[in-house]
């Protein structure tokens, strides 16, 4: 049996991915959410929490389902989970996330922090990956949307092109901070700073600012913002 999605074949039969019993004892005491998706994004386990995070129907079952089938605000953004899904596949790595969403009964706009790690099988082989949701207590709403608007933030690099600073200045740099004040905002000098960006342009085979988001956004990796910022007040820009 299969599926079609997003122009890819889904095998639905991966989703017997054989859990250890004490594992799923683990996962069902835990009052965080967490479960388990095959290397198709397909849901093979997801525990109470999980269940009560997106308000499903009393008796509604996740497994052999994609994000996108859901009946939860969430499923708009199945492509972005997929995306996800798969950074976390190819690097072998936690990989997380801000997830800012109506959650629980009362469908208020809350933020969690979601880690997802690879899930292996007996031989060690990746076979899907297990996430793991993590209330973001002290996160002033106000400050990473605007109104209402849900949003799914990268907390991770989508991508080792770049280094940690450099990473750090494409944001500010996406949040039109002139050269001057990234300067300010990393304590180094205005000439270290244009250097890099120099750096920047040329990896990413582009001459300016304008093109150079162009590219992050096509390669998916505008939704990355530096976790350390989040203690801080800067607001998450579109």
């Amino acid at each position: 049996m299969s599926r079609e999605i997003n122009n890819k074949i889904i095998n639905l039969n991966d989703t017997h991915l054989e859990i250890p019993s004490i594992f799923k004892i683990y996962m069902n005491n835990l009052d965080e959410p967490c479960g388990i998706k095959n290397k198709s994004s397909i849901f093979v386990y997801a525990n109470k929490a999980y269940l009560e995070l997106l308000n499903l129907p009393k008796g509604y079952s996740v497994t052999g389902r994609l994000d996108s089938e859901l009946p939860a605000p969430t499923s708009e953004y199945a492509s972005m989970f997929q995306a996800h899904d798969r950074l976390v596949e190819k690097t072998g790595k936690r990989r997380s996330s801000l997830e800012i969403h109506p959650f629980g009964r009362d469908q208020q706009l809350k933020a969690y922090f979601f880690d997802k790690t690879p899930f292996p099988d007996a031989s060690g082989k990746t076979v899907g990956t297990f996430f793991h949701g993590r209330k973001a207590e002290h996160l002033s709403l106000r400050l990473y949307t605007t109104g209402d608007k849900a949003e799914s933030l990268l907390l991770t690099f989508p991508s080792n092109l770049f280094s940690e600073t450099e990473w750090m200045i494409i944001f500010y740099l996406r949040s039109h901070l002139c050269r001057k004040e990234i300067a300010m905002k990393l304590n180094r000098s205005e000439g270290y700073i244009k250097n890099l960006i120099a750096m920047i342009y040329d990896k990413a085979g582009v001459t300016n600012t304008r093109m150079l988001i162009d590219f992050i956004r096509e390669k998916g990796w505008h939704r990355y913002v530096p976790e350390q910022l989040l203690t801080h007040h800067h607001r998450i820009l579109p």
